[in-house]
């Protein structure tokens, strides 16, 4: 099994082909302005997510995740190398993901029920104070300018998490959270991230100012 990088995906892809066979498809398109770092991924993102929406499925080899009966790779500096599973291990990253999310007013990136999760009300940054421990996403945007927003992110800790935000940002910016229940995991919580940039990028044709 090839390591996690240069590609992330490859222990995922390798674990197919051994699995189901060796012939995969592809298909390439070059977007406008596909150069820019930060657009690509935006583009990136919103493509997964409207096939989550459509689909009701995950992709297979995004979110560090790997099909059932293997492990994966590390990077190469680690040295472990991935493969089938001995009897009796387990590998986190084979557990299901989290489907799309509604897509409630996918087109108010600011609205206390964006994507149909349930967000508190906009507080600035210097508020972040006391915040609950729970896994979750995030929005932090500049009240003068909301859109594009500032940063969406997602964290196993929000305390801690927009407590770092509140030391590195400018106070001022407003932040929103939404706990999130099934998210108790690292893939599933950035599925839920990766619908949230998406459908930003789909009603702003851009990412938030510094994602990525």
């Amino acid at each position: 099994m090839p390591y996690t990088d240069p590609h992330v995906a490859a222990p995922s892809l390798w674990a197919v082909r051994q699995e189901y066979g060796p012939d995969f498809e592809v298909s390439v398109i070059e977007p406008d302005d596909v150069d820019q770092r930060q657009r690509r991924l935006a583009i990136e993102e919103a493509l997964i997510a409207v096939y989550r929406r459509e689909s009701g499925e995950n992709t297979t080899a995004n979110f560090a995740r790997i099909i059932d009966g293997y492990k994966r790779s590390n990077r190469r500096a680690d040295g472990f190398t991935g493969g089938e599973l001995a009897e009796g291990e387990t590998e986190p990253n084979t557990a299901p993901g989290v489907g799309p999310l509604p897509w409630t007013d996918a087109d108010e990136p600011t609205s206390r029920s964006w994507m149909g999760l349930e967000w508190t009300a906009p507080e600035p940054l210097a508020n972040a104070y006391g915040l609950p421990t729970d896994s979750g996403v995030y929005r932090i945007w500049d009240e003068s300018e909301p859109l594009p927003l500032e940063y969406i992110g997602q964290s196993g800790n929000l305390k801690n998490r927009l407590y770092r935000h509140r030391r590195n940002r400018d106070e001022e910016l407003l932040f929103s959270y939404a706990v999130v229940d099934e998210a108790d995991e690292q893939h599933k919580r950035e599925q839920v991230e990766t619908d949230l940039i998406g459908a930003h990028f789909l009603v702003t044709e851009s990412a938030p100012r510094d994602q990525f």
